[in-house]
């Protein structure tokens, strides 16, 4: 077995993981990176920096009132 790691941002690289994906003896397995901005959520979530409705219709109004809809 082996690994090849492909970093899928340019073009050549997405059609050849789009070739691999053709041949029946290839397993892609997909790795999610986690984003600044998700670690970051995770970070401010695990130091208690969140915010708590009572109701759906409570945060759905909040929500609103800051998108000025």
């Amino acid at each position: 077995m082996a690994t090849i790691v492909i970093n899928e941002e340019s073009v050549g690289a997405k059609k050849l993981v789009e070739f691999l994906r053709t041949q029946p003896f290839v397993k892609i397995i997909e790795e999610k990176t986690l984003t600044a901005s998700l670690l970051k959520s995770m970070e401010e979530a695990e130091v208690g920096k969140t915010t708590e409705y009572n109701s759906t219709e409570e945060l759905f109004s909040k929500l609103r009132k800051k998108a000025n809809v």
